[in-house]
């Protein structure tokens, strides 16, 4: 599918409209979140546009991984370079190449971004430990600070309650893939736990496309008294994989080679990350809530590329040191209900990268310290000047300290140390005006920011044709800001069914780009991204239900050499719908369709290769639960359908590189839990 109107949206919204004839669906304007403000808040409080995926929603769905999830969301694109949740991103309202730099990931509200180019790894959270995913959509860095310009995706992990429990499971299907797992949950007293084990074992789609990991995570709760409470997470993840690379378009169409080909069969690496993380709460009086979070995280990566004439190792340690105290105070102002929200964050970020390898130019040895230190201070009030209006304003101030030394053991002469300081503001203001519990309208108007990561900074060295450039540190660099205004509306009225509308638009000043002619990482002047994320759920009757969602997004720059032109990696057009019936009770029948229109490759600035193919994917998915027992039949790509997630373009080649996404996939999970 190379296009999706809006017209043709409609007229799936005017169908399904007219079904909604009975009963109840599942949207509810009274769900707790806690992105929206860092705390507990119905979602009809929310200013923004946010989705809820509870764990019955992944469970009935018979998605397998975090990334299944999230295709059918609106104003959210997926894309894929290894078929695997280990390479997956997610791009939120366009924008494209860049997107995992611009939306923050957090684990019960602790940032799993990393400081580098290399994103968040989504295969280190089993779907098994999820009770919740929350997405934020927009700007809402004055509460999360850094990488949160095009918003926030809150993953909110299982807790054990009741009797003791323990489940065991199994998972095989295509590729070779089979996945054991086991947890243990339960709450005795005042302590509550939940703790699981899991590996993932895949030869993968493609040549050289294995993934070996293994996963071990707990999450305890201790309240001692009626007003402490004591959290504690624990995680270790360990995984090796290959690395196929891109294939050349030019190549797959002629034939010269297959889709499952590998031009570097031989490239692999390997990951161990460890995290602990804990945070005490007390209740302060009957106004208030203090609370402290901190957390230690250690990354240890190695990757090892071959390419003509040489090979190159990459080892990478990345530490990650944060400290979060946090005040909420709800207290009314003249006799008006008033909640306000204050904070300071503190995270440092030490880190080594050794680069070892050899080339037709001779070996080559360096190591760089990257040590990355934020400090940041924001406050949020909400304020009730009505009864049915709120009002919010909040700010932040952040600053960012870069030290980085660089030592080159072949060529000492090229050494080099260098300090970088950036300081960045953001604000959010907003009005949300409820109708009583059927529905609300929000406008917010909001700026957010990003800092470059180290990679960005740190141009490494390379040498071409005989001319060698060393190793720079690019301190033109600016931080990136955003400024948003959102306008959106939910209602469900009668309870038959429920739907969302929401209209953005986004200016950016100094957006990060990779130049792939200049080899280095640029500032854009402006640009501007439009759109609307529409959603509407349907249940005709009890066992029926019907979601559809649809997104628009122009993305384009505005300003510069590339002024007009449409920003690389961003579909315009994306539709999703999803069908779920029960029967019996115990039997859940899904189908999801998913089609997103074409777009242009990354690194095609200029918009004049070939579009990456738009296209159109189903799944389907069979869930039957009886008592302890819990059974999925799952059949992703149901068509086989021949497609590519990501493409490159390669100035270097003159060619795009493909990324070939899987064909038609099989899954079989059984489950069996005991006591509780």
């Amino acid at each position: 599918m190379k296009k999706v109107s809006l017209p043709v949206c409609c007229i799936f919204f005017l169908i399904f409209s007219a079904l909604s004839i009975a009963q109840e669906i599942p949207y509810r304007l009274d769900d707790i979140i806690i992105t929206a403000e860092r705390i507990a808040t119905p979602l009809g409080q929310a200013p923004a546009n946010i989705s809820i995926i509870t764990k019955d929603d992944i469970e009935d769905s018979g998605a397998r991984t975090i990334i299944d999830i999230f295709e059918i969301e609106p104003g959210l694109i997926t894309s894929n370079l290894l078929g695997s949740p280990k390479r997956a991103q997610i791009d939120i309202r366009g924008y494209g190449e860049v997107a995992p730099q611009n939306v923050l990931f957090l684990v019960d509200g602790r940032r799993i971004n990393s400081i580098d180019l290399s994103g968040t790894d989504l295969s280190q959270i089993p779907i098994e430990m999820v009770e919740r995913v929350e997405i934020y959509r927009g700007p809402v860095s004055v509460l999360f600070g850094d990488n949160a310009a095009a918003g926030v995706v809150n993953i909110i992990l299982r807790k054990g309650d009741g009797k003791p429990k323990a489940t065991l499971g199994v998972t095989a299907g295509s590729y070779e893939l089979y996945q054991p797992q086991i947890s243990v949950s339960g709450k005795q007293g005042t302590v509550s736990y939940f703790a699981l084990a899991t590996g993932l074992d895949t030869s993968g789609y493609r040549h050289n496309n294995d993934l070996h990991s293994k996963d071990v995570l707990g999450n305890f709760v201790f309240e001692p008294l009626r007003n402490i409470s004591i959290g504690l997470k624990a995680g270790f993840h360990k995984d090796q994989y290959g690395l196929p690379g891109a294939l050349y378009e030019s190549s797959l169409r002629k034939n010269l080679i297959d889709r499952k080909d590998s031009i570097y069969p031989f490239d692999h690496s390997k990951t161990e990350d460890n995290f602990i993380d804990a945070e005490a709460a007390v209740k302060v009086g009957t106004a208030g809530v203090f609370s402290v979070g901190a957390s230690y995280r250690n990354r240890n990566n190695t990757g090892n590329f071959h390419f003509t004439g040489g090979f190159s190792e990459n080892k990478q340690k990345l530490e990650t040191f944060s400290l979060t105290p946090k005040l909420v105070l709800d207290k009314d102002i003249f006799g008006f209900k008033n909640s306000i929200i204050l904070g300071w964050d503190y995270y440092k970020y030490p880190t080594t990268v050794d680069v070892n390898g050899t080339s037709s130019f001779g070996p080559s040895r360096t190591i760089t310290d990257i040590d990355r230190s934020d400090n940041a201070f924001y406050v949020n009030d909400r304020f009730y000047p009505v009864k049915n209006l709120l009002l919010e304003a909040g700010y932040r101030i952040q600053k960012v300290t870069y030290s980085v030394d660089h030592n080159d053991f072949i060529n000492p002469v090229v050494s080099l140390s260098s300090d970088i300081h950036q300081e960045k503001e953001a604000y959010r203001f907003s009005a949300n005006y409820l109708f009583g519990k059927q529905g609300d309208i929000f406008v917010t108007y909001a700026r957010g920011f990003r800092f470059p990561v180290t990679d960005e900074f740190v141009v490494p060295g390379y040498c071409l044709f005989g001319f060698c450039q060393p190793t720079i540190v690019n301190s033109n660099l600016n931080a990136q800001t955003t400024n948003e205004i959102d306008v959106g509306f939910r209602y469900s009225p009668a309870n038959y069914f429920g739907g969302t509308v929401t209209f953005f638009q986004a200016k950016n000043k100094n957006e990060i780009y990779y130049n792939p002619i200049l080899y280095e990482n640029m500032n854009y002047d402006r640009t501007k991204r439009t759109g609307v994320e529409a959603s509407l759920f349907v249940r005709p009757f009890e066992s029926f239900l019907a979601t559809i969602n649809y997104s628009y997004i122009k993305a384009i720059f505005d300003g510069g050499i590339f002024d007009g032109n449409v920003v690389p990696f961003v579909p315009k057009n994306k539709l999703g719908i999803k069908i779920s019936y029960t029967a019996f009770d115990n039997f859940t029948f899904n189908l999801m369709g998913v089609a997103r229109s074409n777009c242009y490759v990354i690194s095609d600035q200029k918009n004049q290769q070939p579009k990456l193919a738009g296209y159109t994917t189903y799944d389907t998915s069979v869930v039957w639960r009886k008592k302890a027992f819990t059974v999925l039949f799952a059949i992703k790509n149901l068509t086989g359908k021949k497609y590519n997630e990501y493409g490159v373009y390669s100035s270097f080649a003159k060619d795009v590189g493909l990324y070939p996404s899987p064909r038609r996939q099989f899954f079989f999970t059984i489950q069996y839990a005991f006591g509780g």
